[in-house]
């Protein structure tokens, strides 16, 4: 008797697939969002995913909750400011075109992470994947040569 052996990686490769049958036309448009988060402690990808959740979800309940269809697509973690005592991280929030104003909403009601206080900050909104990489590469390299030109 076989088994029938399933690789995982398959089911993606048809979504894939399947995404790019669709022509641009009939594809939902997203837009992608570039905040900043200023925390006393480190935050972790999944208690930041949690807290936008529960942020959405208390704003706007289940349905415009899906309807604003939110992905954190990356979020970077910077190294602790001496001077300020404060961790830094710059991610990238997806959500559709028509709902970027209740998601910044929804972005500035949170206050705390596990009883850390924090702050999300929006940088700035890209209709691309590619233009937000770059806004935040760029912000991350802005903001430590900004330090090391203060510091000297």
């Amino acid at each position: 008797m076989k088994k029938k052996v399933e690789c995982k990686g398959q089911n993606k490769f048809y979504v894939l697939h399947f995404a790019f049958l669709l022509p641009p036309t009939l594809r939902e448009r997203k837009r992608y969002i570039v905040f900043e988060v200023i925390s006393e402690r480190e935050i972790a990808k999944r208690e930041l995913v949690e807290e936008i959740n529960d942020a959405i979800y208390s704003l706007y309940g289940d349905v415009g909750a899906s309807k604003s269809r939110i992905w954190l697509i990356g979020y970077k973690k910077k190294k602790k400011d001496e001077d300020t005592g404060t961790d830094v991280g710059v991610g990238i929030l997806r959500c559709a075109h028509d709902k970027v104003e209740e998601v910044r909403a929804a972005l500035a009601c949170i206050h705390s992470v596990n009883e850390a206080r924090i702050g999300i900050r929006v940088i700035k909104i890209s209709g691309s994947i590619k233009g937000a990489t770059r806004l935040t590469k760029s912000f991350l390299e802005k903001s430590s040569t900004l330090k090391h030109q203060i510091s000297n």
